[in-house]
């Protein structure tokens, strides 16, 4: 039985090229490329704009996180930007640039970290008014993506591979680099695995212990594979020309779910927990429901369990097994049908 999955809800394009996207659980950012950062509501239907601002007349907008306070943009040639958001205007609270190239930035909620390009990794702190350098790291080659899970920082570092930090907030440690080929584009976990979009060769995943890293799978549908994104459940992908695709991963295979392109080139991918939201080169931000596929569906333990199902009696379930001696639906299920809760 197919199912729908990908469901179009709304896009929106008020000009230049959207290179990444974030939202703070209240509005969503757009990393605009040469027109600024911009922000928007989306009520489920439409989106709505409410306010761009550049601020300078050169450098590209290139990536955009927060921190549930404050807004970073990484700006290519011009440094690191924060702004404040207040529904209706940004303000510019700050502009720091030390130097080479900014390229992709994420924050922990005590630092900001910034893919600095082929001057490393860096690390600042933000009081509000101004930032502070506090750390700068190069182990070679060219920093892309960064992220981290509380306890390490990735780095996503091109042709040279994945790379794990820690950061002591003095100093970056370099713990691990595993190279397996391929351009590594982008980088994000959800707090078990670690998975990196790797350009024209798929979707990785990793574990890493502290010490190094284990390559558990690489998948490759097609398309060029340049940023990734997961809910807990499902990992999302922007595919550039191809669009967006949903994977599951079940600790040693991916298995894909759906795919979808509604035109233009799709540059960054991110969610709410309810909606996707995808920035789009030439294209503008889209929003998406991912309609999740029945339980039923599911026919081997790995992808039940990865999808958040239940597995038992050689099948997949949503709920989870009766109590032992009393076989049938469980009380959950049957207070439901009697209308108790």
């Amino acid at each position: 039985m197919a199912y729908e999955r990908f469901i179009l809800l709304d896009t929106q394009d008020d000009g230049d090229k959207y290179l990444s996207v974030w939202g703070d659980g209240t509005y969503i950012y757009v990393a605009n490329r040469t027109t600024g950062i911009r922000a928007y509501n989306f009520d489920g239907t439409n989106f709505t704009l409410l306010d761009t601002h550049r601020t300078v007349d050169y450098g590209y907008y290139r990536d955009v996180w927060g921190d549930g306070t404050y807004i970073y943009v990484a700006n290519y040639q011009m440094g690191i930007v924060a702004y404040s958001f207040d529904g209706t205007s940004f303000t510019l609270l700050a502009a720091q640039n030390d130097g080479g190239f900014y390229y992709g930035v994420w924050s922990d909620g005590t630092y900001i970290y910034v893919a600095n390009h082929s001057t490393g990794i860096r690390a600042y702190s933000f009081d509000g008014t101004s930032f502070t350098l506090l750390a700068t790291q190069t182990d070679g080659g060219t920093y892309y993506g960064v992220w981290g899970d509380g306890t390490y920082i990735y780095v996503a570092n091109y042709t040279n591979g994945i790379r794990a930090y820690s950061f002591d907030g003095t100093s970056f440690t370099l713990l691990a680099t595993l190279d397996d080929g391929g351009t590594y584009y982008n980088v994000w976990g959800d707090g078990t695995y670690i998975y990196a979009a790797n350009f024209a060769n798929g979707i990785r995943a990793y574990s890493f212990d502290g010490t190094s890293f284990t390559l558990l799978a690489t998948r490759d549908d097609g398309g060029y594979y340049v940023d990734v994104w997961g809910d807990g459940v499902y990992i999302y992908i922007a595919l550039r020309e191809d669009g967006i695709c949903a994977y599951i991963f079940d600790g040693t295979s991916f298995t894909l779910l759906d795919t979808q392109d509604d035109g233009g080139i799709y540059r960054g991918i991110w969610g709410d927990g309810t909606y996707i939201y995808a920035a789009a080169d030439d294209g503008g931000i889209y929003a998406y429901f991912f309609e999740q596929r029945p339980c039923s569906d599911f026919t081997t333990e790995g992808t039940c369990i990865a999808a958040g199902c239940y597995w038992y009696g050689d099948a997949c379930h949503i709920e989870p097994p009766p109590p032992a001696g009393k076989p049938g639906l469980n009380p959950g299920t049957m207070a439901k049908m009697m209308d108790v809760i």
